[in-house]
């Protein structure tokens, strides 16, 4: 463990409890019962026992949440030990990227910027890439809310490395910082959020600070910016700053929106670092270092009439030195990307989840149904419980995909699962500011399942809800997919699998609606975290890999084989982790 960050978490360390007792810290929203208190400092539940009752479980710290940091300063334990497992392999092209950034740590740059593809496996290259830094023991990840229990899974599935992880979501950093004048924990999340990014002050130092989806930093002023500002910046007595890593698929869509990275151009071009700036000073700033900075008859930045910003920018960011970049077709992808997207139930819908079928069905209005008798029947019955519960996520999922740009499919098998992904996915999207417009297609709407096809084909609708996987065409730019004789949207595709379907062949239909005549489509397999649903998804993606590896696609074949272990391993990880 290095020295600072085993001098800052010993300064935070509570005395351990008495007796043989220690300190339970619980999720947000845990009930109040006796023995549950609010750690003042924290702004946490926590639960002072031998072991956590029953009715607590579900509250639970998570494995690299900030409540299991928290958990361990309270009750004075350390890091835990360098872990001895067995690291899985790296794909041929996440090797050299991994090279570069321990490379680069070890040269002494301030940061790295990885700008690889979707879909390359940025998480599992930033991860064996922490692993590897000498003196860096414990590592804090900023991603989006919906990405953290995928963050925590892949952690867990490369083992972590000895380190100390800690992922959080942007809205929650304030919680790390204590402020020398105001009481973070006596104001509001935003008020205090606000104070935070002003002037607060790092409870915890961390050694390295991974930011996922690091374009969410290109507005300066953002709050979220500033809290990372604060976070990865020289602290007080000299403590020096944590090694900053900045991932994305799209970075950056001009050099006006690079300041977020100015701490690596500034190392790449051997000037002084300049500190927080404001957009207009870092566009001046940009131009000292030699950026051209024209712009269309629009006023914005345009690529075509900025060639030299285009060298500037491969030759201070993307020589290797303080950051790596690469095509799809350059690093060699698989034609399909696929992704699993965990998604953590509460406790009230997990218990939900434990109740017998036909209760669940009363509760949500639905027609009551026969118990099933067979098991199999059984288990698919409680995959579309899993599936209802967990919709209100997905629907915030597909929204978020079309706030990125997208069109998206979302297979779905249940004629209810489908009315209710549509209906919360509109409200979704027009929360966000967006057009609210989902089609159904579904076998009981046959009449009008070609009209509203060609009404996501044509962009009129952004989201399709299908429960019909097979002769129906969604993919990007169909010849003729309009109607009319107009061809489909160009808008890149993303499917988003709501259900678990069983058998290969079955998945393998449900993701060919978007991926179709060479194009390239996105697909997340979306799964309520530790239920049968996610029992049932491994099986599946495992029959997935043996119908690709029987008409000859080994590396599909493997790629799908991957993701199946990387959900056993999750599920055995978290059996462990649960308290004695």
């Amino acid at each position: 463990m290095s020295t600072q960050a085993a001098q800052g978490i010993s300064e935070s360390i509570t005395p351990p409890p008495d007796q043989g007792k220690r300190v339970f810290v619980l999720s947000q929203g845990a009930p109040s019962l006796p023995g549950v208190r609010w750690d003042a400092r924290w702004r946490l539940p926590v639960y002072r026992g031998r072991r956590l009752p029953h009715a607590l479980l579900g509250h639970a710290a998570r494995l690299h949440s900030l409540e299991w940091l928290v958990q361990d300063i309270l009750n004075g334990r350390m890091p835990p030990p360098p872990a001895t497992r067995e690291r899985p392999a790296l794909r041929t092209h996440q090797v050299h990227p991994v090279q570069l950034m321990t490379k680069a740590h070890a040269s002494g740059t301030p940061g790295f910027l990885l700008a690889y593809p979707t879909g390359s496996g940025k998480t599992a290259m930033l991860i064996c890439a922490t692993l590897d830094l000498p003196k860096v023991s414990t590592v804090l990840v900023v991603t989006k809310l919906d990405v953290i229990p995928a963050w925590r899974n892949a952690i867990s599935y490369f083992g972590g490395g000895g380190k100390r992880w800690v992922v959080m979501n942007p809205e929650q950093l304030w919680r790390l910082f204590d402020h020398p004048i105001w009481h973070l924990n006596s104001l509001s999340p935003d008020q205090a959020a606000v104070r935070a990014a002003e002037g607060g002050v790092p409870r915890v130092p961390f050694d390295a600070v991974i930011v996922d989806e690091s374009h969410m930093l290109v507005s300066p002023d953002a709050v979220r910016s500033r809290l990372v500002d604060r976070l990865v910046l020289p602290g007080r007595e000299g403590r020096r700053a944590p090694w900053f890593i900045r991932a994305s698929a799209s970075p950056f869509s001009s050099p006006e929106e690079t300041g977020y990275v100015s701490d690596l151009l500034a190392y790449a071009a051997d000037v002084k670092a300049p500190g927080r700036m404001s957009t207009a000073e870092h566009k001046d700033w940009l131009r000292e270092l030699g950026f051209e900075m024209n712009t269309g008859h629009d006023g914005r930045w345009a690529h075509h009439l900025s060639s030299g910003d285009l060298k500037h920018v491969e030759s201070l960011l993307f020589s290797g030195t303080v950051g790596v970049t690469a095509t799809a077709q350059e690093i060699g992808l698989p034609a399909h990307t696929r992704q699993l997207r965990p998604v953590e139930l509460s406790v009230e819908d997990r218990d939900l989840y434990e109740t017998a079928w036909a209760q669940f069905r009363d509760l949500h209005g639905l027609d009551v149904a026969d118990v099933p008798e067979k098991d199999t029947s059984g288990a698919l019955r409680r995959v579309q419980k899993a599936s209802l519960l967990k919709a209100p996520k997905v629907a915030e999922i597909v929204a978020g995909l079309v706030e990125d740009g997208y069109q998206v499919v979302v297979p779905a098998w249940y004629l209810d699962n489908v009315s209710t992904l549509a209906r919360l996915t509109a409200a979704a999207l027009k929360a966000r500011g967006l057009p609210d417009r989902v089609v159904e297609i579904t076998g009981a709407s046959r009449g009008l399942r070609e009209l509203k096809r060609q009404a996501f084909q044509a962009g009129v609708a952004l989201v399709a809800v299908v429960n019909s996987l097979e002769g129906i065409n969604l993919h990007a730019g169909e010849r003729g997919g309009a109607g009319k004789g107009k061809d489909a949207t160009k808008t890149p595709r993303a499917c988003v699998i709501a259900d678990v379907l069983t058998g290969g062949k079955r998945s393998l239909q449900a993701e060919g609606r978007t991926q179709r005549d060479g194009e390239r489509s996105l697909t997340l397999y979306v799964y309520a975290e530790g239920t049968t649903e996610q029992q049932w998804l491994s099986r599946m993606l495992r029959a997935t890999a043996g119908t690709q590896a029987l008409v000859q696609s080994p590396a599909e074949a493997q790629d799908l084989q991957d993701l199946a272990d990387q959900l056993s391993s999750q599920q055995e990880e978290e059996e462990e982790a649960e308290p004695q």
